[in-house]
C-alpha cells in the first residue's frame, strides 16, 4: 500500500529506514517558485533533497543557480529520482492541481513499493486526494 498525504490531511506512521539504497531523504517534483523554495528550506534544515521537474532543463538550471553549493541533487527521469531515494521513499509533488496531479501519480507509482509515501503538497481540493486514495 502506498500512503497518500495531502497538504490538508496528514497521516502519521513510523517506518524503519533502510539507508543502504539511495542518498536523498525526499524528492520534490515541481520546480516553480514554491517547489524551489521548499527544496532550499529542506536543504537548510539538513535534508538531502532530490529535485525533479517534468521539464528537465529546469532541474539543470536550478542546480546550476539557486541550488549551487548545496546538497541538493537532481534527477532527469522519475525512475532516476526514485532510485536516488532512501527507503521508504518519500515523494512530494508541487504540481498544478487537477489532471496534472493524477498524471504524475500514475507516472510515479510504478517506481514505488509498499510503505513508500506520495505527498500532494499542491493546491488540490481535499476531495481529489480522497479519490486518489480510494476513500
Amino acid at each position: 500500500m502506498i500512503t497518500f498525504v495531502s497538504a490538508l490531511g496528514e497521516l502519521s506512521r513510523s517506518f524503519i529506514v533502510d539507508d543502504t539504497m539511495g542518498e536523498a531523504d525526499i524528492a520534490v517534483i515541481g520546480l516553480a517558485v514554491m517547489g524551489q523554495n521548499l527544496i532550499l528550506n529542506m536543504n537548510d534544515h539538513g535534508f538531502t533533497v532530490c529535485a525533479f521537474n517534468r521539464t528537465v532543463s529546469k532541474v539543470d538550471d536550478f542546480l546550476a543557480n539557486e541550488a549551487k553549493g548545496t546538497k541538493i541533487i537532481g534527477a532527469h527521469s522519475i525512475e532516476e529520482m526514485c532510485k536516488k531515494l532512501k527507503r521508504p521513499r518519500r515523494v512530494m509533488m508541487l504540481v498544478k492541481a487537477g489532471s496534472a496531479v493524477d498524471s504524475m501519480i500514475a507516472n510515479v507509482l510504478p517506481h514505488l513499493e509498499a510503505g513508500d509515501i506520495i505527498i500532494d503538497g499542491g493546491n488540490s481540493e481535499y476531495t481529489d486526494t480522497n479519490v486518489s486514495r480510494g476513500v
